[in-house]
C-alpha cells in the first residue's frame, strides 16, 4: 500500500499552549435519525431532542495521500475521516448498507487515541457486516474526487456525545453528556475541525463550556492559518484549494519522550499525561501549543531544511496569534532584540541564529500579510521535477523564490543573516531584473515596521548588545535581556569565569542620539553580580570611548540612576571596574538609557508681549525696526524682533521655561551711524549686558537662565547719545524649556 512507502514524520512541541473557530461543517454528514434509546429513566427528560444518526451521505474529500503532495505538505496526509458519533464494542458486528457502486471505506478506532490501531474495511454496495476485535468509533473515508455516497447503518453502534458545530445547541450538549455517561469518547466537530477525546476529560474541561465558542475560536484561528496558505474553497486554481479533511485534534493517554503535544497523520495530538488535552478544551489555557501543532499540519517540505521544522511552522502560530490576539505583537521586544544584536555581529552563520522566526516574520512585516500566502502558492505551483529536495538546494531555492514574491533582491537581506547566496541563486535573480534592497527591514520589529522603500533613518532604538562576558550556557543570562523589558530575565558574566573585571555591556543604537540618564536594575532573585562601582562611557564610532560618570551604588535590589552631561552617542556602555561587582561577577535584570529631553523651542516673534515701549517707530516682529529683514554684519536672519531705543520688552514666563537666548546687534540698514546698548532683566535682575555696540561690531550672543523665573524684559537704551538711527535687533530672540 502506498501509506506503506511514507516515511514517519512526528512534529512535537516541547512546551507550549492553545486555541479556536467557526461556522457550520461544508460537509457534515446528512442523516436520518430515530430516538435515542436512554438506559435510565432519569436521562428521558435530557434526550427529547437527541436523535442517533444512522443514514449518513458521505461526501468526497479525495485522497489523503494525494491532497497532502498537492499542498506539498511535510505531514503530507490527514488521517482524518468522517464521524458518526457510533462507537463499535471489541467484536461487535456491524451492519452497513451502502448505495451506489462507488469505493468507500469505513473505519473503526481512531490513530493515538485509541490503544490499538485503526482499522479498515473496504465496503461494496448493498450490505456489509463488519467488525473490529478492538472496538473504536465508526468513520467513513470517501476517498472519491467528487460526488457522495449514502450509507446506512443498518444495525450495531452505540451513541456516544456528538456535538456538530451550526446543528446542536448547549444545552444539546449538556443532555448528551448527561444521557451517554458511559461513553468512552465524545467528538465535536465543526467547519474546519475535528475533536476526539475521552468522555472524562471533557467532563472536566468543556462540560461547563459552551463548546460553540471553542469551536469557533479553533475555526477562526484555523481559517488564519488557511489564510497565511493561501488556500481557500472558492480558489479558481485546484491547487490552491482547501483540504477538506478536518485539522484533528485528537486526545492520546500519553506523549512521546519529551513532547508536551506533537502532530503527525493522525493530526494534532493532545496528550492526557502533559495537560494538553485539558488545555486544549479550556479557553483559558488554550493558545500557542494548539496553534502550533495545528500549523505542522500544513508546513510545505520544500522551504523545510535542517533545524527549520520547529521554526517555520511558527508562522502559523503567528497566523493565529494575530487573528486570535489582534492587539498584541507577534514577537516580544526582548526576541527582536536578540535579532538585531545577531545580524548586527560582521560575520555569521544562519544556523547558529536562535532568531529564526525573527527573520521569517521580518518578510511578513515589510512585504505583507499576503507575502506567505503568495510563496505558499509559488510551491505548490512548481513542478514535482522542479522541487528542490537537499537542504542546500532548499536554501537558495527559498532566497530566490522570496525574492520572487516580494519582486525585490533580498540577497542583502538573507547576507545580514547569515545565509548567503551562491553565484548560481544570485544569477537566477539578476536575470529577473529585480531592483536590489537597500532598506535595512533586518531591524524591523512588530514596534518598527521597516517597509522596503524605508533608510537606515528609520530604524529607531537599540539595533545590538555586546558584553565582553556573558554566560551563553542559558539564554536567560545573555547580555540582551539587560535591554528586553522583560525583569525576570537577566544578564550574567561567566559563570566560571570569577573575577575577571572590568566587565562591561554595550548597547548599539542605530543612529546617533543624546543620551543624559542611566538607570540600573540588579537582579532580584540574590546579590550574585549586582553593581556597585560603575563607569558610563559613550562613543560615536564603538572604538574610542569616553567616560561620562563614574560613582557607587548600595549593594541592594533597587534600581539605580545615573544622570551626566548630554552627550551625542551611538553607543552608551555600563563598566564595571575592579571589585565593582558582588562576588566577583557582574548581573544586570534591567538596563535603560535615556536621550536628553529635546528643547521646546518658543520664538518670541511667535507670541504676544506683556508690554512694550519703543522710543521710534513700531516694534516689528521678524524685521526691523524699519520694516526690511533683519541684517547684522550681512547676514540675513528670519526670526527676531526689531526695535529703536529707547525700548523696553515685557513677557510673563510664570517659571515655564529654562533659558532664554538671541543674537544682538545694530541693524544694517542704518549705515554706519547709531549706538546702542542692550540688556535682559529677569525678576528685576540685570543679567546681560552688551555695553556699546556700532554697527561696525560683531553681533553678541544672549544666553540666560530663566529656570523658576517670572518675568524677562528686554532693554535696548540709546548708548548715551541720543537715540537717532538707534536700530536694534533682538535675531532669534527664543525662550527654551
Amino acid at each position: 500500500m502506498r501509506k506503506l512507502k511514507k516515511s514517519l514524520q512526528v512534529l512535537f512541541l516541547m512546551v507550549v499552549t492553545a486555541v479556536v473557530v467557526a461556522g457550520s461543517p461544508s460537509w457534515a454528514l446528512a442523516q436520518t435519525s430515530e430516538p435515542v434509546i436512554t438506559p435510565s429513566e432519569e436521562a428521558i427528560t435530557q434526550q427529547s431532542t437527541l436523535v442517533v444518526q444512522r443514514n449518513f451521505e458521505v461526501k468526497a474529500l479525495g485522497d489523503i495521500w494525494a491532497e497532502g503532495d498537492r499542498e506539498r505538505r511535510l505531514i503530507n496526509a490527514r488521517k482524518i475521516y468522517q464521524p458518526t458519533g457510533l462507537y463499535a464494542q471489541p467484536n461487535e458486528q456491524i451492519q452497513i448498507e451502502v448505495s451506489g457502486n462507488k469505493p468507500i471505506t469505513a473505519v473503526i478506532g481512531i490513530h493515538r487515541h485509541d490503544k490499538e490501531w485503526a482499522l479498515f474495511y473496504p465496503l461494496q454496495p448493498g450490505l456489509n457486516t463488519i467488525s473490529s476485535p478492538n472496538g473504536g468509533l465508526l468513520s467513513f473515508d470517501n476517498s472519491n474526487n467528487e460526488g457522495s455516497i449514502n450509507v446506512n447503518v443498518v444495525s450495531g453502534g452505540s451513541p456516544v456525545p456528538f456535538f456538530v458545530l451550526g446543528k446542536n445547541t448547549n444545552a444539546d450538549w449538556q443532555a448528551m453528556m448527561n444521557t451517554y455517561p458511559n461513553a468512552p469518547s465524545v467528538v465535536l466537530q465543526s467547519e474546519r475541525a475535528l475533536f476526539v477525546f475521552y468522555y472524562a476529560t471533557a467532563k472536566d474541561h468543556i462540560l461547563n463550556q459552551d463548546p460553540i465558542a471553542v469551536l469557533q475560536t479553533y475555526d477562526k484561528f484555523i481559517t488564519a492559518q488557511d489564510q497565511i496558505s493561501g488556500l481557500s474553497h472558492s480558489d479558481s486554481d485546484p491547487r490552491h484549494r482547501l483540504d477538506r479533511h478536518l485539522i484533528g485534534f485528537i486526545e492520546s493517554e500519553k506523549t512521546i519522550p519529551g513532547a508536551y503535544a506533537y502532530a503527525i497523520w493522525d493530526g494534532a495530538i493532545m496528550p492526557k499525561d502533559t495537560g494538553a488535552s485539558a488545555d486544549a478544551l479550556n479557553l483559558t489555557r488554550t493558545g500557542w501549543g494548539q496553534y502550533h501543532e495545528a500549523g505542522h499540519l500544513r508546513q510545505q517540505a520544500p522551504w523545510n531544511w535542517d533545524g527549520m521544522t520547529e521554526v517555520n511552522v511558527n508562522i502559523y502560530s503567528l497566523a493565529a496569534k494575530k487573528v486570535l490576539k489582534p492587539t498584541e505583537p507577534a514577537r516580544s521586544q526582548g526576541e527582536y532584540l536578540a535579532a538585531f544584536t545577531f545580524v548586527d555581529q560582521p560575520t555569521k552563520n544562519f544556523s547558529d541564529s536562535n532568531s529564526k522566526l525573527e527573520m521569517l516574520w521580518q518578510l511578513n512585516l515589510a512585504f505583507g500579510d499576503n507575502f506567505y500566502p503568495a510563496l505558499h502558492r509559488l510551491y505548490r505551483e512548481l513542478a514535482q521535477a522542479d522541487l528542490p529536495t537537499t537542504d542546500d538546494q532548499k536554501k537558495q531555492a527559498f532566497i530566490l523564490n522570496t525574492s520572487k514574491v516580494a519582486h525585490y533582491d533580498l540577497t542583502p537581506f538573507f547576507d545580514k543573516w547569515g545565509l548567503p547566496a551562491t553565484n548560481d541563486t544570485k544569477n537566477k535573480i539578476n536575470a529577473l531584473s529585480l531592483p536590489l534592497l537597500t532598506a535595512p527591514i533586518w531591524f524591523g520589529s512588530d514596534y518598527n515596521i521597516i517597509k522596503p522603500t524605508d533608510g537606515m533613518d528609520k530604524v529607531k532604538g537599540i539595533i545590538g548588545v555586546t558584553s565582553n562576558s556573558q554566560e551563553t550556557s542559558s539564554t536567560n543570562n545573555a547580555a540582551v535581556n539587560a535591554f528586553d523589558g522583560d525583569t525576570n530575565s537577566i544578564w550574567h558574566t561567566q559563570w566560571n569565569k570569577q573575577n575577571q573585571f572590568p566587565y562591561n555591556i554595550t548597547a548599539k543604537y542605530a543612529n546617533p542620539l543624546t543620551f543624559n540618564k542611566l538607570t540600573y536594575l540588579p537582579r532580584q532573585s540574590e546579590e550574585n553580580g549586582i553593581i556597585t562601582n560603575y563607569k558610563i562611557l559613550t562613543s560615536l564610532d564603538g572604538v574610542s570611548f569616553t567616560e561620562v560618570a563614574t560613582g557607587t551604588w548600595a549593594k541592594d535590589k533597587t534600581e539605580k540612576t545615573v544622570t551626566f552631561t548630554p552627550t551625542l552617542a551611538k553607543y552608551v556602555r555600563l563598566e564595571v571596574p575592579q571589585g565593582g561587582g558582588a562576588n566577583g561577577f557582574a548581573s544586570a535584570s534591567e538596563i535603560k538609557i535615556f536621550e536628553a529631553p529635546q528643547p521646546v523651542t518658543t520664538y518670541l516673534s511667535d507670541i504676544n508681549w506683556f508690554s512694550a515701549t519703543t522710543g521710534w517707530g513700531t516694534i516689528q516682529k521678524d524685521h526691523s525696526v524699519g520694516g526690511n529683514t533683519l541684517k547684522l554684519n550681512n547676514i540675513t536672519y528670519t526670526k527676531g524682533l526689531g526695535t529703536h531705543a529707547n525700548s523696553e520688552i515685557v513677557y510673563k514666563l510664570n517659571g515655564q521655561y529654562t533659558s532664554f537666548a538671541a543674537l544682538v546687534g545694530v541693524d544694517n540698514e542704518v549705515g554706519t551711524v547709531g549706538s546702542v546698548e542692550f540688556q535682559v532683566v529677569v525678576d528685576n535682575q540685570v543679567v546681560f549686558t552688551s555695553g556699546k555696540m556700532h554697527n561696525n561690531v560683531a553681533p553678541k550672543e544672549v544666553n540666560v537662565s530663566l529656570t523658576g523665573k517670572n518675568e524677562l524684559k528686554l532693554i535696548v537704551t540709546d548708548g548715551e547719545d541720543g537715540i537717532n538711527s538707534d536700530h536694534a535687533d533682538w535675531v532669534n530672540a527664543r525662550l527654551i524649556k
